[in-house]
């Protein structure tokens, strides 16, 4: 069974958020809609993978995990694509989704795509780290130890993986998602005898879920400033930064829909874009109202946690309880 479902990466919603504040002639709009493309590739390469994993779920004895994120120190993290737990072993399986030619040997991996060569981490040796830090972390917890082994997957149906008969590791580990029941298979046989009890699953599900820790992507390698951002409410009909307040409404000067999610979903782009903090000055500037009461009106009808008083009032935005609302914030005022 699946204990932790794979979702679109928070780099993403960034992104997307980031292409819908900025003018269409800005200098950096290329470069995020490259990296834009390459994520959602990287994504749906995940989502191939999921595929033959979750083929696998009807059989009781597998417990899968995507996207763990796991502390080695306090301040130091590793992250697993896909774990599979089993009462005998664990598997990961570590995701690359590259095109070209792909050249494994022991210090690195050579990507040669378009005449040009490409040096990335060995990812061999990522998630067999990536086994180490688990299995200590494990151990740290008092679980016993557990066989384990990892699988490169790559999931690019384009790519070629060149053969190196210098590195037997490539041919034992780097497979294709196909090859995943099989070598599951081949693990299952190998360490047959059950390690851990019904009990010892569940806790260390509850382990995993507890300890996991969501980075919080940057995109301030794109040197965006918060000036550079575009005011307004957002309409997915219209595509364009053009719903504003009528009323106690929020609705598109183009299409004339009324949007009951629109400060909803400019809430999130700030939380996304800014930060977790906003003032009555922050949020008229950034959904474009330009009423200080008005404002004033809003920000407490969002039962927000805030400091301060007056006109030095921080408001506190939590991103998932703005993601679990259901477009009345609106309406509340």
């Amino acid at each position: 069974m699946a204990k932790k479902i794979r979702t679109i990466p928070l780099i993403i919603f960034m992104l997307e958020a980031l292409l819908r504040r900025l003018p269409q002639n800005h200098l950096k709009r290329g470069d995020i809609e490259e990296e834009l493309s390459r994520r959602w590739a990287g994504f749906r390469g995940e989502q191939s993978l999921d595929y033959y994993v979750e083929g696998l779920l009807g059989r009781g004895q597998y417990v899968v995990f995507h996207d763990l994120r796991l502390p080695i120190s306090d301040e130091k993290f590793f992250q697993i694509n896909t774990l599979i737990l089993t009462s005998s072993y664990f598997i990961i399986l570590e995701r690359k989704n590259m095109l070209g030619e792909l050249f494994f040997d022991p210090n690195q991996l050579e990507r040669k795509l378009d005449d040009k060569v490409d040096i990335f981490p060995n990812p061999i040796l990522q998630a067999e780290n990536q086994q180490y830090f688990l299995t200590a972390l494990l151990e740290k917890h008092a679980v016993p130890r557990l066989p384990n082994t990892s699988f490169v997957v790559i999931t690019n149906p384009k790519s070629i993986i060149k053969p190196n008969p210098n590195y037997p590791a490539v041919s034992q580990k780097v497979i294709r998602p196909p090859n995943i029941r099989s070598k599951l298979e081949m693990v299952s046989n190998k360490y047959s005898n059950p390690v851990l009890d019904k009990k010892d699953i569940q806790r260390i599900t509850r382990l995993l879920l507890k300890l996991h820790t969501p980075a919080w992507p940057n995109v301030e390698r794109f040197g965006i400033t918060e000036d550079e951002l575009l005011p307004g409410m957002y309409c997915d009909e219209c595509k364009q930064l053009s719903i504003k307040r009528k009323g106690k409404s929020w609705v598109c000067e183009i299409c004339d829909r009324k949007d009951k999610s629109a400060l909803r979903n400019a809430l999130i782009d700030y939380v996304l874009l800014v930060g977790s903090k906003i003032t009555n000055s922050k949020f008229r500037k950034f959904v474009g109202i330009s009423s200080v009461h008005v404002a004033s009106k809003i920000l407490k009808s969002l039962n927000l946690l805030y400091k301060g008083d007056r006109r030095h009032r921080k408001y506190e935005l939590k991103l998932d309880n703005l993601q679990k609302q259901r477009g009345d914030l609106a309406e509340k005022d």
